[in-house]
């Protein structure tokens, strides 16, 4: 969720004119955040490229991990989605591995969200 987010880009427009960064925002423009590229901010993560789960023990940084968005437009199946896919892992986990396919490339294909383009091939054990 933090490497590779389903909402890479999420679009909102500022109510008034703002500052962010220095940038002059002017009322009524269309902003973008994309968590994909503050989740590799290397401000916010050491290692931002690595895998790490025990990144995770301490909270993040507020505002530095969005993988459903946040504030009052939070996605509403967040705590659903976490659950699953805490279940799923941990069942699929308890007997089985997972291995990247040799020479099988996983390259991304920004659409609504953001996936494989062919499918991640793996071997299973």
């Amino acid at each position: 969720m933090r490497l590779y987010p389903p909402a890479w880009i999420i679009a909102r427009s500022a109510n008034g004119a703002d500052e962010i960064g220095g940038f002059p925002i002017p009322a009524r423009s269309r902003v973008f955040i994309s968590p994909y590229v503050v989740h590799r901010h290397p401000a916010h993560w050491s290692d931002p490229e690595g895998f790490d789960p025990q990144r995770f023990l301490q909270e993040p940084t507020r505002g530095a991990y969005l993988p459903f968005g946040g504030g009052p437009r939070m996605c509403i199946g967040n705590a659903f989605a976490s659950m699953e896919a805490e279940l799923v892992l941990a069942t699929l986990a308890q007997g089985l591995g997972f291995e990247l396919a040799p020479g099988e490339p996983v390259e991304l294909e920004a659409s609504i969200t953001l996936r494989p383009r062919r499918g991640v091939a793996m071997t299973v054990r």
